[in-house]
């Protein structure tokens, strides 16, 4: 949303992180349109991201940042999750942002059937990722995740 006009302005894609620091640099906006919002663009977070202004959809190009980043062909959203052994955690479905630092917190992982239906649902700290790569973001093995209680595994608990 474009805070000068109230009107959504495009429709997040997917978030481009620089791979070796997880720092959030940009949103990636409908592929189609070949646009982005710079982090330094994005006013709030809720209760829908709201940009300074539609002049705030840039190409990739005008930002040096951005473009190294795009550069190196990594995706985060839907990206595969393996640990150093090559063990198959899933896929990347959300994640955790600081929004003051700019920082990843956490990544939700989970492996799902045709993207709609998923098990194993795991919490990963960013601490525990090891390096993002064009097809793979690669985890520790012995890493402590979090897995994410059913709501029957909830239910039986109170």
């Amino acid at each position: 949303m474009s805070r000068d006009s109230a009107k959504p302005v495009a429709r997040v894609f997917d978030v481009i992180l620089d791979p070796t620091s997880g720092n959030f640099v940009a949103l990636s906006v409908h592929p189609a349109l070949r646009r982005v919002v710079g982090a330094r663009d994005i006013i709030s977070w809720s209760p829908a991201i709201t940009v300074r202004d539609s002049e705030s959809l840039i190409e990739p190009s005008e930002v040096v940042r951005i473009q190294k980043v795009l550069d190196l062909h990594t995706t985060f959203m839907k990206n595969r999750v393996e640990t150093e052994s090559g063990k198959y955690l899933g896929r990347v479905y959300d994640f955790l942002l600081d929004v003051n630092l700019g920082a990843l917190l956490k990544i939700m992982v989970a492996p799902n059937f045709l993207g709609i239906v998923r098990w194993n649902e795991r919490v990963i700290p960013a601490g525990e990722i090891i390096r993002t790569e064009p097809e793979r973001i690669i985890v520790k093995d012995d890493l402590l995740m979090e897995r994410i209680p059913r709501p029957e595994q909830v239910m039986a608990g109170a």
